[in-house]
């Protein structure tokens, strides 16, 4: 059995690398291949136990920097694990010119590195410093991975992509949990009174890729038009409060909920009639991949990669275009069905249960 580290900032049950990773995880032959898992930010809520429980390990060390103290404790790391692995999978790919040479010296002998979106960063100070730090990224590490095409050439650039130096690993998801069933719909809908409810839904992280100050407008036109409309928002972050004021000051009370950071996605989707996501940028968009397996209606931005297009249930909109229009999009043209073939699903490349030995032997033939 080989081990394979994967360096990412968080193992927080927020990050959507980590949910990406563990997909994968819970899916791998385990008797071939391990994964562990080198973080330094703290959340409560995260995937410890479960990692353990899967045969991993977890290890925290300080924020990988150029002081003193960053600098001995990832040293620190990989003296105590000199010779333990073979191969390092970087997710946090900016890093690549502090980790990558302190990995090689102590046994590494190939590096991964997989980028999951299509920007350095969406602050401007930090997108121009994870810019320069990625400049000696192609030198630094063996095998490039990306979410989608767009990620690739962004990070890669598209002589690589062209020449099929860059491997698309998609974000794969299990049919099973996710595929329509009426019976959890009608159970989700009860529970949370959605009964005759207009339910749109949105899953993200509270920032400003995610672009919820539009969605929001969005909403209050789909309301105007339909006073039956209630919004699901599943996520936490920074501009949540933000969020919450503008709701607050545009519609009425009990019409937005806020379902914070949930473990139950999946039967949340049931309940939903149509899915939006107006983000600004997306490396692919895996909720938009879950969402379409639900059977949902999906209406996103046109900068979404259109790799997420598993179904026709999808439309791609501008964000160029009005609130209005993206209401109109919503509230218009429903599906017949719910019903999704586990078929479209493998043969996009989403099913789980297949990516995940694709992964397995990627790893396998490296070492």
């Amino acid at each position: 059995m080989e081990r394979v580290l994967h360096v990412v900032s968080t193992i927080g049950i927020n990050s959507g690398v980590m949910s990406f990773l563990m997909s994968y995880y819970r899916n791998i032959n385990r008797e071939a291949i391990q994964f562990d898992f080198l973080f330094w930010i703290d959340e409560d809520n995260n995937y410890a136990e479960e990692i353990r429980e899967l045969g991993g390990e977890v290890y925290k060390i300080q924020k990988p920097g150029f002081s003193r103290a960053a600098l001995n404790s990832l040293l620190l790391f990989f003296k105590q694990n000199n010779g333990c692995y073979k191969i390092m999978h970087l997710h946090e790919v900016y890093l690549n010119m502090i980790v990558c040479p302190v990995a090689r010296k102590y046994g590494f002998i190939h590096i991964i590195s997989h980028c999951h979106t299509t920007k350095y960063s969406d602050k401007w100070i930090n997108s121009l410093r994870n810019r320069v730090l990625c400049i000696p990224l192609k030198r630094n590490v063996d095998e490039f991975y990306a979410c989608s095409e767009n990620a690739g050439e962004f990070f890669y650039g598209k002589e690589k992509l062209r020449n099929g130096k860059v491997q698309i690993i998609n974000n794969a998801i299990d049919f099973q949990k996710f595929s329509f069933d009426i019976e959890k719909r009608k159970c989700i809908r009860e529970k949370m009174k959605l009964d005759n409810k207009f339910v749109v839904g949105h899953i993200g992280r509270f920032n400003n890729q995610k672009n919820h100050e539009f969605l929001i407008d969005i909403f209050c036109e789909i309301y105007k038009k339909n006073n039956k409309a209630v919004l699901l928002l599943v996520g936490t972050g920074p501009l949540e409060e933000k969020i919450k004021e503008k709701v607050q000051k545009k519609l009425p009370k009990n019409i937005v909920f806020f379902l914070g950071q949930i473990n139950n996605i999946n039967e949340i989707l049931q309940g939903i009639d149509v899915f939006i996501l107006p983000s600004l940028f997306e490396g692919l968009g895996i909720v938009l991949i879950e969402a379409q397996v639900s059977g949902l209606k999906c209406i996103a931005s046109d900068v979404v990669p259109k790799e997420a297009q598993i179904t026709e249930n999808i439309n791609f909109l501008s964000l160029e275009l009005s609130a209005e229009k993206w209401a109109n999009t919503a509230i218009s043209n429903t599906i017949e069905s719910r019903y999704i073939e586990r078929k479209e699903v493998s043969e996009s490349g989403f099913d789980i249960y297949i990516e995940a030995e694709k992964l397995v032997n990627r790893y396998l033939n490296v070492i």
